[in-house]
């Protein structure tokens, strides 16, 4: 039965992705949805576009390795949300209006007059997020080896070919709408298995006893301290500007649909973080000699639940797996055929030219991330973590000082960028000396570099800052009506 609920989950997003190709007329409808998403069907595709192989899988073996106190990375999260939904979402979504940007590239090279920072942006896209491809993939690969004894190849190239095929056939209509089923199918899987999870354990009482029988730290700083703050400000400074989340403000109707998208997204969320943290630790509980924490989900899915229930909280597993790895497709897609061979190579296309060569470049970038996703990875969460000190080191100053501090120069995000990235890869290199995680070194570089070369060299122009800053759009249009 467990496996029936799967297939049919399986069956309905392809289902859902082909229904969707009806919709796709150009590449703005394929990569942007056209800018129509209203708040519920936002408010999903945000949350479920966060949730990954890294919430599901991971961070529930986090749970169960460190305890419940691993849950206070969520405020640093949700904090990071708050930033952008007040002050970067409005300007990316006033960009897309006026330059019908698609793309982060798009909105940085735009706003630092750069091809040579969209070239980069792309590269740095394609090495962060090829990671978090190959772990999603290695995570659902996973799970279908140890409930349904599916080899690892085989199982790679399944999850492989879901996603791939409703991301290639409906675009972000596909994903979004899929969002939706799996963001359902996500949180009431999860919140399903609680209360099973917790009287299996003899209550709730019963069960901080026993965590705290196994060792105290369980149900107090299982994680010490200083490394949780360090992996909450990774997360905080990943999510600011993040890259997957930031085009979904482009897809949402207006600013106001988008601060309401947001806040239900808090809701899916917070459901989803309750309800990972008891899931983690009642493993710890159930399950204490499991041979990796990675295993504690779907081992839930299979020894405790009954086999509707278990193929529910398996669907879920595969849910947020598919839903974040068909976002970062389609971005590193976008990446490709938009902002190299369109905005750089400045290849003249019509729509469906555009529109069928993105298609084979996200076909192609699906494929890419399977021959790496079949070797041995450390935890996926890790991986995970790793990533966003890239992302956010690499991103979050260049994006966000761009959109509010009109002193920024091309020269200064190229330095902040190759700087942050580069210090993060060297320290993660270093074995992260002195006990420092490479945040701490990283975004500093990022934002001096910023800071200091964009004071030394040559702003950019009017035109640059035009869309971005409502002044200079009213000294714009001043200037040429007095003309």
């Amino acid at each position: 039965m467990a496996i029936a609920v799967l297939v049919a989950y399986m069956l309905a997003v392809i289902g859902i992705g082909y229904y969707m190709k009806s919709r796709i007329q150009n590449e703005m409808d394929f990569l942007a949805a056209g800018g129509k998403l209203g708040v519920w069907v936002g408010g999903m595709t945000l949350a479920a576009t966060q949730m990954s192989a890294g919430t599901a899988i991971g961070t529930v073996g986090f749970h169960y390795q460190v305890g419940y106190n691993f849950a206070w990375i969520w405020p640093a999260i949700w904090a990071s949300w708050v930033i952008m939904a007040i002050f970067i979402a409005p300007k990316m979504k006033a960009f897309f209006n006026s330059n019908k940007a698609l793309t982060i590239p798009d909105l940085l090279g735009t706003r630092y007059e750069s091809n040579a920072i969209r070239v980069i942006s792309v590269l740095i896209l394609l090495v962060c997020y090829g990671m978090t491809v190959v772990a999603e993939l290695v995570g659902g690969s996973y799970l279908l080896n140890v409930v349904f004894d599916i080899p690892i190849t085989w199982g790679v190239l399944i999850i492989a070919f879901i996603f791939i095929a409703y991301t290639v056939m409906g675009g972000l209509f596909a994903i979004a709408y899929t969002d939706v089923l799996q963001m359902i199918v996500f949180a009431l899987g999860f919140a399903i298995a609680v209360p099973f999870a917790v009287s299996k354990a003899g209550g709730f009482s019963k069960l901080n006893e026993t965590l705290s029988s196994i060792d105290p730290n369980l149900v107090a700083t299982g994680m010490p301290s200083s490394a949780l703050t360090a992996v909450a400000l990774s997360f905080f400074i990943m999510m600011i500007g993040y890259p997957i989340i930031a085009i979904r403000f482009y897809s949402i109707k207006d600013n106001k649909t988008i601060r309401r998208a947001v806040g239900i997204s808090f809701i899916f969320q917070a459901i989803v973080a309750v309800s990972i943290a008891i899931l983690g630790v009642s493993a710890r509980v159930l399950y204490p000699n499991l041979t990796s924490p990675d295993l504690a989900s779907s081992t839930i899915a299979m020894d405790l639940l009954p086999p509707v229930l278990g193929g529910l909280l398996l669907a879920a597993i595969l849910a947020a797996i598919q839903s974040t790895v068909s976002a970062v497709l389609l971005m590193l897609g976008s990446s490709i055929s938009h902002d190299i061979m369109k905005n750089v190579m400045k290849k003249k296309l019509s729509d469906k030219q555009q529109l069928k060569i993105t298609r084979i470049v996200v076909l192609i970038m699906g494929i890419l991330p399977i021959p790496f996703a079949l070797n041995p990875l450390p935890l996926i969460q890790q991986i995970w973590i790793n990533a966003a000190a890239l992302i956010g080191s690499s991103f979050a100053v260049s994006i966000l000082l761009g959109l509010y501090w009109k002193r920024a120069t091309k020269a200064g995000a190229i330095t902040s960028m190759v700087g942050g990235i580069g210090s993060a890869i060297l320290w993660l290199s270093l074995g992260n000396p002195f006990g420092l995680d490479p945040v701490y070194i990283s975004v500093p570089v990022s934002l001096l570099g910023m800071v200091f070369v964009s004071l030394l060299t040559k702003p950019v122009s009017k035109q640059a800052l035009q869309p971005f800053f409502k002044d200079v759009q009213a000294s714009e249009s001043g200037n040429t009506i007095a003309g």
